[in-house]
């Protein structure tokens, strides 16, 4: 136990023990137990008494049996001297009967010795409830301090007050109540009030009464019968009271005698009834014609605003509030130029101003704006007219607006998209030509590498100059993807995709392209959903934005890619009319670079423009990511401020299939010439692209047969003699295109594979499943592109 000032907190304990072992094992027991205490022991009856009669106990602990003194006789002196000391028994012979006993004549509790750690629970529960009796006590100790207060502060107030229950019977009255009715406190508590203040009086009241039993608090006029005989006008004002659940017990009404009122306000009515019939005609006049007006006015989907002359609001509809999100009050005296409407835009309220002082003068003028307003930025078209009365004088300016928002935003996709369309159909025809010039570029380049290396060791500038050819050409080709995916046009391998997966692929890839100035950090989500999306055009476009950013990043920084499940709204929707709702996956880079400004933000997917030093872009990245993504069912969204960095999200629309488990098997490399059993057909209109085509399937020991449009492949396919194994068609030629000319040999010879090929199939989205079931290698293409796409169509047509 500890000494100090911590020993006023102490349990002070009365042990009523003679083993001095029992009560060592006692107090062992308690201090394990945590409990603080001091305990005095003793065990003879005159000891008892004089430790009861000097001293403070919190608790007695006694044993039952003591030698020429018992427990019982000690709990009959306890109750008589110290009734609020807890008396607890704590013995080895107690028994169950005795126990009960015990219990019935006043202590407290019972532990036996075999049992002691039930005590320090015991103590603590004594304690607790000596605590609560306590409480009680001040309570009610209180609470009479308050009804006398209450009786006498009442008493000195000349108004009537009394308090009833919700049976509506007596529980308090105010001397002046008592006086009233001529009688006393002790006659009137209990009663109710039908029997004090008369049935007729009662029942004129009931209605408010009951009201005040819902809880509504309520006021009336009723005719009392004074102590005098005589009747007279009471004005009653009741107020619910509720218990500690909040359900209402009772009410307090507080009464005064407004007799004298009564009398003037009778003849007051009777002197003003026809004066009040006249103006309430006129009233309704004015009302109705008001009325109509009024709802005319906040009825439109205009936005109408009344000024004084001065240029002050005087009124504003619905629809002009709910723009900047105010409230009439709010508005209503302040200058127009310098109200919400206009406070946030520059140089747009002297404008407002000078416009409203023409008015005044009867001048009316039209007003296009742009506003910053507190919905965002919206246009609006503003007219300011004069108010004139029947004489022709100005006495009010109204201000119409109508808002262009929408209408502009249309316009500008309109044009945008016209725009794009026919950067868009140029794109396509030239990609169709230049890929079939490189198709033939690169496959004669690498035939001649070929057979260089045949004939032996090349020399050393003739193999530079045929590799330097070979990696301009596929520059090339990578300029006519970019293209199309700019255009929409590309054709899309798609498949499903976990996009954390393929970001955890490129990570190693990102760090290299970024350097070490930069921080890179991919933020991965738990629980992805699903995309069908060209797994190669993503990370192309991924790498194109990181290395967008490293620019951005001169000095080194941070670029965050993150991914996550997102919902698009309607709400979100209607701002970008592109944009469909619905459930999508979010593929988001953001950098802490320069930013851009507005202007360069506007322009930012305009094909071939860029803000990079000659020579260093094609102006062709962001307008790629932009078709690819729109391509892909998505939207594009970017966000920047000049020296604050750049974030462009690219939203996937979510697949219904499921995630793949693995990553795709690899394709094979590429085989060597080995005579081979397959016959292919080749159909292709450009003489140049089929010559080296069946070259260069040839090389690979395939049999070939040759066809520079469909009717003639279809010649090939009826003579008896030919069998073909695969039917290797562009998509685009005259007269029949491949389109056509697979579902031809599909109905009549369903046993040949099918692989296209094509610079640019302008009507690949428009084939429908019929362009869906066969692969398609874009052109150009290699001696290895080649090897690989037939080898895979002739092995997934044996399957």
């Amino acid at each position: 136990m500890h000494d100090g000032s911590r020993r006023s907190e102490r349990l002070r304990i009365l042990m009523l023990e003679d083993s001095a072992l029992d009560a060592e094992l006692i107090s062992a027991q308690l201090q394990r137990a945590g409990l603080e205490f001091e305990a005095e022991r003793l065990w003879t009856r005159n000891a008892f008494i004089e430790a009861l009669d000097s001293r403070r106990f919190d608790v007695i602990l006694a044993d039952h049996v003591l030698p020429g003194f018992d427990g019982d006789a000690a709990l009959a002196l306890a109750r008589e001297r110290v009734p609020q000391t807890p008396f607890i028994f704590v013995s080895g012979t107690l028994t169950e009967e005795l126990a009960v006993q015990a219990l019935t004549r006043g202590a407290r509790d019972y532990v036996v010795k075999q049992r002691l750690q039930r005590l320090p629970d015991a103590i603590r529960r004594t304690q607790q409830e000596a605590r609560e009796r306590n409480q009680l006590a001040q309570a009610q100790a209180a609470l009479d301090d308050s009804q006398a207060q209450l009786q006498q502060v009442t008493d000195a107030v000349p108004a009537l007050i009394a308090q009833l229950d919700n049976e509506h019977r007596y529980r308090f009255a105010n001397k002046s109540f008592l006086d009233w009715h001529g009688i006393s406190l002790a006659e009137l508590l209990g009663r109710t009030a039908r029997e004090v203040s008369g049935i007729s009086a009662f029942e004129h009241a009931l209605p408010s009464l009951e009201r005040v039993l819902l809880g509504e608090r309520t006021r009336f006029q009723v005719e009392l019968v004074h102590r005098s005989g005589q009747s007279r006008f009471v004005q009653m004002d009741c107020v619910p009271q509720r218990g500690t659940d909040g359900n209402v017990v009772g009410y307090i009404c507080l009464g005064s005698d407004v007799s004298g009122l009564k009398q003037a306000e009778l003849a007051l009515r009777e002197d003003n009834q026809l004066l009040e019939r006249q103006v309430q005609a006129r009233t309704a006049e004015l009302r109705g014609s008001k009325r109509r007006l009024q709802a005319i006015f906040e009825s439109s989907f205009q936005h109408q605003v009344l000024l004084d002359l001065d240029g002050h609001v005087v009124d504003a509809n619905v629809a002009s509030l709910a723009s900047v999100l105010a409230e009439k009050h709010e508005v209503v005296g302040q200058r127009f130029g310098q109200s919400p409407w206009f406070a946030t835009t520059d140089d747009v309220g002297a404008r407002l101003d000078r416009a409203v002082a023409e008015a005044a003068q009867g001048r009316s003028s039209l007003h296009s704006l742009d506003l910053e307003l507190p919905t965002g930025r919206r246009s609006f078209d503003f007219s300011l007219r004069p108010l004139l009365d029947g004489d022709g004088a100005v006495t009010a300016v109204v201000s119409e607006a109508v808002e262009t928002t929408a209408r502009l935003q249309a316009e500008h996709a309109l044009r945008q998209s016209q725009k794009i369309e026919a950067v868009g159909q140029l794109t396509g025809g030239i990609a169709h030509d230049f890929n079939n010039i490189l198709t033939v570029i690169s496959g004669n380049v690498e035939h001649a590498m070929l057979l260089s290396e045949r004939a032996g060791e090349p020399g050393l500038m003739v193999s530079r100059a045929l590799d330097n050819a070979l990696k301009g050409v596929g520059r090339a080709a990578s300029l006519t993807q970019r293209l199309l995916a700019f255009a929409r046009r590309q054709p899309l391998h798609s498949q499903a995709t976990n996009l954390n997966d393929r970001l955890m692929d490129m990570q190693d890839m990102l760090q290299r392209a970024l350097g070490e100035l930069v921080q890179l950090e991919i933020r991965a989500a738990a629980d992805i959903w699903c995309v069908e999306i060209d797994v190669s055009q993503l990370e192309a476009s991924v790498l194109n934005l990181a290395v967008n950013a490293r620019d951005a990043m001169p000095h080194g920084g941070r670029l965050t890619i993150e991914v996550d499940n997102s919902h698009l709204d309607h709400d979100y929707a209607a701002l970008f009319p592109d944009a469909l709702p619905g459930e999508y996956v979010m593929l988001r880079v953001r950098d802490n670079g320069h930013g851009m400004d507005a202007d360069t933000l506007a322009r930012v997917f305009e094909p071939f423009f860029t803000t990079k030093q000659v020579g260093r872009g094609t102006g062709l990245g962001l307008s790629m990511v932009h078709g690819f993504v729109k391509q892909s069912g998505g939207h594009v969204l970017i966000d920047s401020v000049e020296g604050g960095g750049t974030s462009i999200t690219m939203m996937f629309p979510r697949s219904a299939l499921a995630l793949p488990s693995e990553p795709a098997p690899a394709l094979p490399g590429l085989a060597g010439y080995e005579p081979r059993e397959e016959t292919i057909l080749v159909a292709e209109d450009n003489d140049d692209v089929r010559a080296h085509t069946v070259d260069a399937l040839r090389l690979l020991g395939y049999r070939v047969l040759e066809a520079h449009d469909g009717p003639s492949a279809l010649r090939l396919l009826e003579r008896p003699d030919t069998r073909v194994d695969l039917l290797f068609s562009d998509v685009v030629m005259p007269g029949m295109s491949g389109w056509e000319l697979v579902r031809e040999v599909r109905e009549r010879w369903p046993e040949v594979a099918v692989l296209f090929t094509s610079g640019y199939p302008r009507d690949h989205d428009a084939v429908g499943s019929q362009g869906r079931v066969a692969a398609l290698l874009p052109k150009p293409f290699t001696r290895s592109d080649l090897a690989q796409a037939v080898r895979g169509a002739l092995d997934g047509a044996a399957h």
